[in-house]
Protein backbone atom coordinates (compact mmCIF):
# COMPACT_ATOMS: atom_id res chain seq x y z
CA UNK A 1 0.00 0.00 0.00
CA UNK A 2 1.49 3.33 -1.06
CA UNK A 3 1.91 6.12 1.47
CA UNK A 4 -0.22 9.17 0.67
CA UNK A 5 1.67 12.25 -0.40
CA UNK A 6 1.48 15.48 1.57
CA UNK A 7 -0.70 16.98 -1.16
CA UNK A 8 -3.18 14.11 -0.92
CA UNK A 9 -3.29 14.46 2.87
CA UNK A 10 -3.92 18.20 2.54
CA UNK A 11 -6.71 17.64 0.01
CA UNK A 12 -8.32 14.97 2.23
CA UNK A 13 -8.40 17.22 5.30
CA UNK A 14 -9.42 20.28 3.28
CA UNK A 15 -12.39 18.29 1.97
CA UNK A 16 -13.21 17.13 5.50
CA UNK A 17 -13.02 20.73 6.74
CA UNK A 18 -15.30 21.81 3.88
CA UNK A 19 -17.80 19.09 4.81
CA UNK A 20 -17.71 20.23 8.47
CA UNK A 21 -18.25 23.83 7.30
CA UNK A 22 -21.22 22.92 5.10
CA UNK A 23 -22.84 21.03 7.98
CA UNK A 24 -22.23 23.97 10.32
CA UNK A 25 -23.67 26.45 7.83
CA UNK A 26 -26.75 24.28 7.28
CA UNK A 27 -27.37 23.74 10.99
CA UNK A 28 -26.76 27.32 12.16
CA UNK A 29 -27.93 29.36 9.21
CA UNK A 30 -24.40 30.62 8.63
CA UNK A 31 -23.95 32.13 12.10
CA UNK A 32 -21.38 31.54 14.82
CA UNK A 33 -18.29 31.17 12.67
CA UNK A 34 -16.16 32.64 15.47
CA UNK A 35 -17.02 29.52 17.48
CA UNK A 36 -16.85 27.05 14.62
CA UNK A 37 -13.44 27.89 13.16
CA UNK A 38 -11.38 27.00 16.26
CA UNK A 39 -13.61 23.96 16.83
CA UNK A 40 -13.08 22.84 13.22
CA UNK A 41 -9.33 23.25 13.57
CA UNK A 42 -9.36 21.11 16.73
CA UNK A 43 -11.48 18.45 15.01
CA UNK A 44 -9.16 18.31 12.01
CA UNK A 45 -6.08 18.05 14.24
CA UNK A 46 -7.75 15.26 16.21
CA UNK A 47 -8.62 13.42 12.99
CA UNK A 48 -5.03 13.81 11.76
CA UNK A 49 -3.28 12.76 14.96
CA UNK A 50 -5.56 9.82 15.69
CA UNK A 51 -5.62 8.80 12.02
CA UNK A 52 -9.39 9.05 11.96
CA UNK A 53 -10.99 8.90 8.55
CA UNK A 54 -14.31 8.34 6.96
CA UNK A 55 -14.78 4.76 5.78
CA UNK A 56 -14.88 4.25 2.02
CA UNK A 57 -18.41 3.93 0.68
CA UNK A 58 -20.01 2.41 -2.39
CA UNK A 59 -21.41 5.49 -4.10
CA UNK A 60 -24.10 3.51 -5.92
CA UNK A 61 -25.52 2.58 -2.48
CA UNK A 62 -25.65 6.16 -1.17
CA UNK A 63 -29.11 7.09 -2.63
CA UNK A 64 -30.73 3.94 -1.20
CA UNK A 65 -29.11 4.53 2.18
CA UNK A 66 -30.24 8.16 2.26
CA UNK A 67 -33.82 7.17 1.39
CA UNK A 68 -33.77 4.50 4.10
CA UNK A 69 -32.25 6.95 6.61
CA UNK A 70 -34.84 9.68 5.90
CA UNK A 71 -37.69 7.17 6.06
CA UNK A 72 -36.46 5.88 9.44
CA UNK A 73 -36.18 9.44 10.79
CA UNK A 74 -39.79 10.15 9.87
CA UNK A 75 -41.00 6.80 11.24
CA UNK A 76 -39.08 7.40 14.48
CA UNK A 77 -40.60 10.85 14.91
CA UNK A 78 -44.13 9.57 14.28
CA UNK A 79 -43.63 6.62 16.60
CA UNK A 80 -42.46 8.78 19.48
CA UNK A 81 -45.21 11.34 18.88
CA UNK A 82 -47.87 8.62 18.78
CA UNK A 83 -46.60 7.03 22.00
CA UNK A 84 -46.45 10.40 23.76
CA UNK A 85 -49.86 11.69 22.69
CA UNK A 86 -52.02 8.56 22.46
CA UNK A 87 -54.16 7.74 25.48
CA UNK A 88 -53.11 4.76 27.57
CA UNK A 89 -49.79 3.05 27.98
CA UNK A 90 -48.07 2.47 24.65
CA UNK A 91 -44.74 1.09 25.76
CA UNK A 92 -43.11 -1.84 27.47
CA UNK A 93 -39.45 -0.83 27.91
CA UNK A 94 -36.95 -3.66 27.93
CA UNK A 95 -33.27 -4.43 27.54
CA UNK A 96 -32.61 -6.51 24.44
CA UNK A 97 -29.57 -8.11 22.83
CA UNK A 98 -28.93 -8.08 19.08
CA UNK A 99 -26.29 -10.31 17.49
CA UNK A 100 -24.24 -8.11 15.15
CA UNK A 101 -23.13 -9.76 11.93
CA UNK A 102 -20.89 -6.89 10.77
CA UNK A 103 -17.19 -7.73 11.06
CA UNK A 104 -15.43 -4.35 11.37
CA UNK A 105 -15.41 -2.65 14.80
CA UNK A 106 -15.79 0.80 13.19
CA UNK A 107 -18.88 -0.41 11.31
CA UNK A 108 -20.31 -1.84 14.52
CA UNK A 109 -19.81 1.53 16.25
CA UNK A 110 -21.54 3.26 13.35
CA UNK A 111 -24.45 0.81 13.65
CA UNK A 112 -24.64 1.45 17.40
CA UNK A 113 -24.66 5.21 16.80
CA UNK A 114 -27.34 5.07 14.13
CA UNK A 115 -29.65 2.54 15.79
CA UNK A 116 -30.90 5.26 18.13
CA UNK A 117 -32.57 6.87 15.13
CA UNK A 118 -34.82 3.87 14.66
CA UNK A 119 -38.27 3.95 16.22
CA UNK A 120 -38.06 3.12 19.92
CA UNK A 121 -34.44 1.91 20.13
CA UNK A 122 -31.29 3.18 21.79
CA UNK A 123 -27.90 1.43 21.67
CA UNK A 124 -26.09 1.22 24.99
CA UNK A 125 -23.08 -1.06 24.52
CA UNK A 126 -21.26 -3.36 22.13
CA UNK A 127 -20.12 -6.58 23.77
CA UNK A 128 -17.34 -8.30 21.86
CA UNK A 129 -17.37 -12.06 21.53
CA UNK A 130 -18.60 -14.70 19.15
CA UNK A 131 -20.87 -13.18 17.94
CA UNK A 132 -20.54 -9.53 18.88
CA UNK A 133 -23.69 -8.32 20.64
CA UNK A 134 -25.33 -4.92 20.65
CA UNK A 135 -27.11 -4.14 23.92
CA UNK A 136 -30.23 -2.09 23.23
CA UNK A 137 -32.91 -0.37 25.24
CA UNK A 138 -36.22 -0.55 23.40
CA UNK A 139 -39.40 1.38 24.23
CA UNK A 140 -41.60 -1.56 23.38
CA UNK A 141 -40.11 -5.03 23.65
CA UNK A 142 -43.27 -6.46 22.08
CA UNK A 143 -42.84 -4.37 18.90
CA UNK A 144 -40.82 -5.57 15.91
CA UNK A 145 -37.65 -3.61 16.70
CA UNK A 146 -35.36 -6.44 15.52
CA UNK A 147 -36.32 -6.10 11.84
CA UNK A 148 -35.55 -2.37 11.91
CA UNK A 149 -32.09 -2.95 13.37
CA UNK A 150 -31.44 -5.75 10.86
CA UNK A 151 -32.54 -3.50 7.98
CA UNK A 152 -30.17 -0.75 9.16
CA UNK A 153 -27.33 -3.24 9.44
CA UNK A 154 -28.06 -4.52 5.92
CA UNK A 155 -28.06 -0.95 4.55
CA UNK A 156 -24.70 -0.25 6.21
CA UNK A 157 -23.23 -3.45 4.77
CA UNK A 158 -24.33 -2.32 1.31
CA UNK A 159 -22.94 1.18 1.89
CA UNK A 160 -19.51 0.49 3.39
CA UNK A 161 -16.79 -0.89 1.10
CA UNK A 162 -14.80 -2.66 3.82
CA UNK A 163 -17.77 -4.39 5.38
CA UNK A 164 -19.54 -7.67 4.89
CA UNK A 165 -21.72 -9.81 7.07
CA UNK A 166 -20.04 -12.68 8.86
CA UNK A 167 -20.21 -15.78 6.70
CA UNK A 168 -21.18 -13.97 3.51
CA UNK A 169 -19.57 -12.24 0.57
CA UNK A 170 -20.93 -9.12 -0.98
Amino acid sequence: MAMPTQGAVFIRYAALGAAFSLCWAALTGGRGWWFFLPLCLLLLLWCYWDKLSLPPVRFKAVPGFLLFFCRQLVLGAWDVAWRALAPGKKWAPQWQRYDVSMTQPASQRLLASMVSLLPGTCAVNIETGQPDVLLLHVLDGDADWRSGVAALEQQLVKLLCNEQRQGSTL
